[in-house]
């Protein structure tokens, strides 16, 4: 039986891969960098509300939570894969896109 938070995630997961596709097929670009794209708007996205995480910050007012250091190392490397497949398998820049 499969709990509901693995049923949430293959949802997200599914309406993320489905944006991205149809992004790709609407601007006409490769699919690499439409996920480059998405995994950069959530790390930069991160980056910027890291003071809301923070001890006293608007997300974590009394200090109980620790600051989300995985989540952003996890998002750095996704960010950073990404752009290295990009960068050295230049076949996966033919996918998607414009035809």
């Amino acid at each position: 039986m499969i709990g509901e938070a693995p049923k949430h995630y293959v949802k997200v997961l599914a309406i993320v891969a489905g944006t991205g596709v149809l992004l790709s097929l609407f601007w006409q670009i490769p699919y690499v960098f439409t996920a480059i794209g998405f995994s950069a708007w959530a790390f930069l996205g991160h980056l910027i509300t890291a003071d809301d995480d923070a001890r006293g910050g608007w997300s974590n007012p009394d200090g109980s939570l620790p600051f989300p250091w995985a989540e952003l190392a996890i998002k750095g490397v996704v960010l950073a894969g990404l752009c290295g497949v990009a960068a050295f398998f230049p076949g996966v820049r033919a996918f998607g896109g414009a035809s």
